[in-house]
């Protein structure tokens, strides 16, 4: 894993060594039942043959397979912001409504934008997070997360923050550097500023890129929840 860089080297590095890049994809279902997926991922972005398309395409499809679903299956798909490696496989949810922050729908041609605070599905709050982009959002989610601890099925509540490239990982946002390699970076400040809110509203973060990380304490129950993330 090569984290967090100073200058374009860590690009160059990074395409070098094989790293793709393709973002985090985030499968929640709603308290309703609805299931929104946050953003759809693209390895190597910069590589646009046919061959790459495909094996991003099978990569996404056989991660929903793993948990018994199909593109068709996905009710909504939210997209943070517009880089290819966060909406790369968008073509895939032709059942699915698209969703983004508002400046969006002037750039992917059937989004429908949502207004910062606006609820999409019970417990799933959109929050405007500019500043890796200046149209940036992010998903604030009342949550029930749950797994085996101990050989005992157990829940936990939390709220999860889905930050698109608001958080970019665990360790940029650690090591309190800001990544603005992208060519339309939009504030240091503004994205500063995001990150911070998100890490106070959430219990948990799940980054742009690499694994979720805790921010604090989060409540744990004794039962399964309707609603959660996957």
């Amino acid at each position: 894993m090569v984290e967090p860089g100073a200058d374009e080297r860590y690009i160059t590095l990074r395409a070098l060594l094989g790293v793709g890049g393709g973002s985090t994809v985030t499968l929640i279902r709603s308290g309703t039942g609805e299931l929104i997926l946050v953003d759809t991922g693209f390895d190597r972005e910069w590589d646009r043959s046919e061959e790459n398309l495909r094996r991003n395409a099978e990569s996404l499809r056989g991660a929903l397979r793993s948990v018994g679903l199909t593109p068709d299956d996905v009710d909504a798909v939210f997209l943070t912001h517009h880089h290819l490696d966060h909406t790369g496989n968008i073509h895939l949810f032709t059942s699915a409504k698209w969703l983004g922050p508002k400046p969006l729908e002037s750039r992917i041609r059937g989004l429908r934008g949502v207004g910062d605070r606006e609820e999409i599905s019970p417990d799933v709050k959109v929050v405007y997070t500019p500043g890796h982009v200046a149209a940036h959002a992010s998903l604030l989610v009342d949550a029930a997360l749950s797994g085996e601890v101990w050989g005992f099925t157990t829940v936990a509540r939390a709220r999860v923050a889905v930050a698109g490239d608001a958080v970019i990982s665990e360790s940029w946002f650690r090591s309190g550097e800001i990544y603005s390699l992208n060519r339309d970076f939009y504030s240091r400040e503004e994205a500063r500023r995001s990150s911070l809110t998100l890490a106070r509203m959430a219990e948990i973060v799940i980054p742009g890129h690499g694994l979720p990380f805790i921010t604090g304490p989060f409540r744990h129950n004794g039962a399964l929840a309707g609603n959660g993330l996957q």
